[in-house]
């Protein structure tokens, strides 16, 4: 999980660094991660079968709208404003993994995760950049943060449930995504939007593609055989420190004092979190 979230967090700043429209970006991401993770599932022998297209076909779905939802927000308001947003993550996947997959939650978990998406805040709006946004703007985060939450519910749920490999599971997810965003690309993007794409751009877009979406996303998965969605959601949210401390070499952002004690307080919640085992967390009291 510690080498899943170092790999999300230089997610944003390398994909800030790409220059194409971000809807062009992330339609040509999908299709580059797809015929790699369908040709590896083949080649390790473990196939795409119509049984696995079934099993991943609505989180692929609710996967591929999720970055259009992003965009989309990002279009109305800040990033800092977006992120504030998403990193209340934890909390609607504590509130539900509690009663859809039976995962014990406790005052020690509700606790730290609270003050794990205060420092998030404190992170993503201590910056220098005006935190700003409207209504419209927060819709469309509060949709991203619900489909990336169902998503991340339904990967837990699958993983743990059936026999299903990591691979499989991604080759099926990414390889619906691609084909969900794909009529809205042809929508609303013109040849030109796509002659955009040159240079480091498509370097930038291997590193997203195959690092983030195949390795990334990957390990994640085959992590959520062994962690509890409500542990590795709060886990995740080291990411966004990652992304800040990244951002300072990779696109010239600089760090604030307070973004580093925001920074220090998620680490804090996280590493307080990882102090109880699943099994001490199962034996004390729960709350929901």
């Amino acid at each position: 999980m510690t080498v899943a979230v170092v790999i999300f967090g230089l997610g944003p700043p390398v994909m800030k660094l790409v220059r194409a429209p971000a809807l062009a970006a992330m339609s040509v991401r999908f299709w580059m991660a797809a015929p790699l993770l369908c040709a590896i599932a083949l080649l390790s022998g473990r196939g795409l079968s119509w049984a696995i297209l079934r099993k991943t076909a609505l989180p692929g779905v609710v996967f591929g709208l999720n970055l259009p939802f992003v965009f989309m927000a990002l279009q109305h308001t800040s990033v800092a404003v977006v992120a504030v947003v998403l990193s209340l993550q934890p909390g609607v996947v504590l509130l539900v993994a509690s009663r859809w997959m039976g995962e014990t939650t406790t005052r020690w978990h509700v606790s730290w995760t609270a003050a794990g998406v205060v420092g998030v805040a404190i992170v993503v709006a201590g910056g220098t950049r005006e935190v700003h946004g409207d209504a419209l703007g927060v819709v469309f985060a509060a949709a991203a943060l619900l489909t990336f939450s169902g998503y991340y519910l339904m990967n837990r749920k699958v993983r743990s449930t059936t026999p299903i490999d990591p691979i499989q599971w991604m080759a099926g997810v990414t390889l619906v995504a691609a084909l969900t965003v794909t009529p809205l690309v042809f929508i609303t993007l013109s040849v030109d939007d796509f002659r955009q794409i040159n240079g480091a751009d498509w370097l930038y877009l291997g590193f997203l593609a195959v690092i983030l979406g195949i390795v990334g996303h990957g390990m994640m998965s085959w992590v959520h055989r062994y962690m509890g969605a409500s542990q590795s959601s709060l886990f995740l949210l080291s990411m966004n420190v990652v992304s800040v401390g990244a951002a300072w070499p990779i696109n010239g952002e600089s760090v604030s004092l307070l973004q580093l004690v925001g920074g220090l307080l998620v680490l804090a919640t996280v590493a307080a979190v990882v102090s109880r085992p699943v099994g001490e967390l199962d034996v004390a009291t729960p709350i929901l």
